[in-house]
């Protein structure tokens, strides 16, 4: 599984937006904080289902971090702490993104995951490639979600070559250039056969590894409550709409990166960490070409930097990308 020399796709890959699917948030609470109780104001409001745009709205929170010292230095690139500066009302929506319970989870257990040979990339292929990583990520996400006291079942998972009808809306192969997306509305995250085989070939499978370990991030940002409350957040801060856009894609990205130091050793990622640091920082996101208006889920070099600081901490407080300055999720 060493993969040919890199020579990136030829656009920048992109992850889809996580979608909705209707009526998903009336009325929903986010999970009480086991440090008290969560007071979210739930403001009446309607979600409106985009595809491929995200309605999650983030104010520009600034914010400091701190070097870690214990990360293991095997990628040479970024070890920061993220740490909150802003002091938000207690029990608000920005307090709960600034503040929560996961960013005080420990490193995910190590899993047993060696890869599944990509073959030719066909569907088959991809398909027992994606399980058995699947396997892994909800082995490795389940005793955090039981930390946090959300015991909830484990997401699906559809790896397709042909049109898709979800939840969210009705899905193409080769749409764009959106190579996977999660679907809230029944907590399914879809693959794209033909498009990674058309970005990536079925030779580069590190681009595959952090394709899912992205997506099962906004799972957990579902199940920890963060994304909804961003959701509830949004509806005073529509102005901050792609800023807070790539704080959530970035998130989801270093929660891949803290995933993949828990599958270093069996994948194995060991001897391959230079290749693991280029595949992150140049195949994901948006290129400095992208116009202002598109830019949802950070540069490619920003993604770079998520997924190599999640992975270099090895644990989910590195991922409070709610709590940094703007200059950092660019």
């Amino acid at each position: 599984m060493r993969g040919r020399p890199l020579q990136g796709p030829p656009y920048p890959g992109q992850w889809a937006q996580p979608y909705y699917g209707p009526g998903q948030f009336n009325g929903f609470h986010p999970p009480r904080r086991r440090r008290g109780p969560l007071r979210l104001i739930l403001l009446s409001f309607v979600l409106l289902i985009f595809l491929g745009v995200s309605m999650a709205v983030l104010a520009a929170l600034l914010g400091g971090s701190s070097t870690d010292d214990t990360a293991d230095p095997g990628v040479t690139g970024p070890s920061i702490v993220p740490t909150a500066t802003a002091h938000p009302q207690k029990g608000t929506a920005e307090d709960f993104l600034l503040n929560a319970d996961i960013y005080r989870t420990g490193p995910l257990p190590e899993q047993n995951c060696p890869a599944a040979n990509l073959g030719s990339g066909s569907l088959a292929a991809q398909k027992v490639y994606y399980q058995k990583l699947f396997n892994c990520l909800n082995d490795a996400w389940r005793p955090v979600f039981h930390e946090l006291g959300q015991d909830k079942p484990d997401p699906g998972l559809v790896v397709f070559d042909q049109p898709v009808s979800t939840p969210c809306g009705d899905f193409k192969p080769l749409s764009g250039r959106v190579l996977a997306f999660y679907c809230y509305g029944n907590q399914v995250m879809y693959t794209d056969v033909k498009q990674m085989n058309r970005a990536f070939g079925p030779q580069q499978d590190l681009a595959y590894l952090m394709t899912i370990a992205h997506e099962y991030g906004h799972h957990v940002q579902g199940v920890t409550g963060l994304f909804y409350a961003r959701a509830v957040y949004l509806q005073d801060h529509p102005d901050q709409k792609l800023e807070s856009s790539r704080r959530n894609e970035l998130q989801a990205s270093c929660f891949g990166g803290v995933f993949s130091k828990a599958v270093e050793k069996s994948y194995p990622l060991t001897a391959r960490l230079d290749e693991f640091k280029e595949q992150s920082s140049n195949s994901f996101g948006e290129s400095a070409d992208t116009p202002e208006d598109e830019r949802t889920h950070g540069l490619a070099t920003s993604q770079g930097f998520w997924i190599q600081n999640g992975f270099n901490i090895g644990a989910n407080k590195a991922c409070n990308t709610f709590a940094v300055s703007a200059d950092l999720v660019k």
